[in-house]
């Protein structure tokens, strides 16, 4: 299944892949939500608890044709456990730590990978690029005018003040990103985008 199906997945999804894992998820976030203010979080409760039997069965024979091994996958799901020598039924969710139960859990989610990408994301992606932020770009000015002057406390102290700024307004209404990121059940978005200073060569973070 993973053969299969890891080269169909998202670029998104960091979660139970070869090669990716919390730490890739991180570094993207690191080194493409520049000047991110807040996000959104999310967390699916219980979700490999939680993963709808028929659903499931649905999604993978939406490209697996093989009945044999639908009624296996299945019957996994279903086989119930034994608790103080008691049977109980498993009615939905695949057994946390079972080996199969992560590669599932990416091929279920993975519809949610897509969701965002090709519904969301092209709804909230607006404009070119952002409006200049006319404070900076004024203090910018001051700084170059102090120069010509000699005035080097006043060129520290205003590139103290440029520092706290972004260089475009972060409240343009005529554009808007939207960023996402996955690693297994728990997932951000950054509705705001991206507007750090460009001051000395280098975008501000925050």
């Amino acid at each position: 299944m993973e053969a299969y199906y890891e080269p169909t997945f998202s670029g998104y999804s960091h979660g139970f892949r070869p090669g990716r894992g919390c730490h890739t998820a991180l570094r993207e976030v690191e080194r493409t939500w520049t000047g991110t203010v807040w996000f959104v979080e999310g967390d699916i409760s219980d979700c490999f608890g939680s993963l709808d039997h028929d659903i499931m069965i649905k999604i993978l024979g939406e490209n697996i044709r093989d009945n044999r091994f639908l009624r296996m996958i299945r019957n996994m799901l279903t086989a119930g456990y034994l608790e103080d020598w008691r049977y109980h039924q498993s009615l939905s969710g695949s057994p946390q730590g079972g080996v199969v139960s992560p590669i599932l859990s990416n091929i279920y989610l993975d519809k949610l990978d897509v969701f965002v990408e090709t519904v969301l994301i092209p709804q909230y992606t607006r404009g070119e690029r952002r409006k200049p932020n006319t404070e900076y770009w004024r203090i910018h000015s001051r700084i170059w005018r102090a120069r010509e002057r000699g005035d080097r406390d006043a060129v520290r102290a205003l590139r103290r003040e440029l520092r706290q700024l972004p260089s475009c307004d972060p409240q343009d209404p005529g554009y808007r990103r939207l960023k996402y990121t996955r690693y297994a059940d728990d997932h951000l978005l950054d509705p705001a985008g991206g507007c750090g200073s460009t001051w000395g060569g280098r975008r501000g973070r925050r």
